[in-house]
């Protein structure tokens, strides 16, 4: 539980992170079909295209909450690019607000964020050493109210926001994310409270990092080198003939 002062809902969804690189749209990734985006020495796949990515914000109990709509099908990305790293990041506009308007009850949203299907390659002449995802959100109640990430990692906090960095398999970059949010109100004895909640939760960015450098030039094999060996050898006894 986090009781931190909570900010208005306008400031969460208006929040946005600075990028680095070209902002470039996953082109044909909009359908289910398979598709990549060229990071530049990587490439990202997806192997159910726009269906790769799926986020959602349910109301799980009561009624005194508001949430975004689902969003976009992969929404759009930004490919960022550094010395020793690439990758692309997204913002998924996941939010959510509970409780505060005094209506009677237990009030409960939870949010869901998922990838399926991803994978990344290297170019020919680069190698990928690992890739990681940097989540960033928040999280704030007051009252008589709870809110928790489900984050396979440990979260750094600053005061209300948090960063969680996950390490990923590049073969297999999936994972599987998610927050809940409750408030309660109670009404007492001519319209007091006995118990008021309110609280907020958003995943507000996130960002896959690709640790790539060249490939190292194969060095020749002993055997390889026997053989070279060996003819230079047999030339040299042919010429002194």
């Amino acid at each position: 539980m986090r009781g931190l002062r909570l900010p208005s809902p306008a400031v969460l969804l208006c929040a946005a992170l600075p990028f680095v690189g070209t902002s470039v749209m996953a082109a044909g990734c909009l359908s289910s079909d398979p598709c990549s985006v060229d990071l530049g020495r990587a490439t990202a796949n997806f192997a159910s295209g726009g269906a790769s990515y799926f986020a959602e914000v349910v109301l799980v109990n009561g009624s005194d909450a508001s949430f975004s709509p689902g969003p976009q099908a992969l929404p759009t990305l930004q490919v960022t690019q550094a010395a020793g790293s690439e990758g692309f990041s997204l913002q998924p506009q996941v939010y959510a607000y509970v409780g505060g308007s005094g209506f009677q009850g237990f009030h409960e949203v939870a949010a869901t964020l998922l990838f399926t299907g991803l994978s990344f390659t290297a170019d020919a002449g680069y190698q990928i050493n690992g890739v990681q995802a940097v989540i960033k959100g928040s999280i704030a109640t007051v009252g008589d109210a709870f809110g928790w990430a489900s984050i396979p990692a440990a979260m750094q906090w600053n005061g209300q926001n948090f960063s969680a960095t996950l390490a990923l398999d590049p073969t297999a970059a999936d994972f599987n994310i998610g927050f809940s949010l409750s408030a309660s109100y109670l009404e007492g004895e001519n319209g007091t409270a006995l118990s008021y909640g309110a609280g907020s939760a958003s995943f507000d960015n996130i960002e896959f990092i690709v640790d790539v450098t060249p490939a190292p030039v194969p060095e020749p094999s002993s055997a390889a080198l026997l053989a070279a060996g060996v003819a230079v050898l047999a030339w040299l006894l042919r010429q002194r003939r």
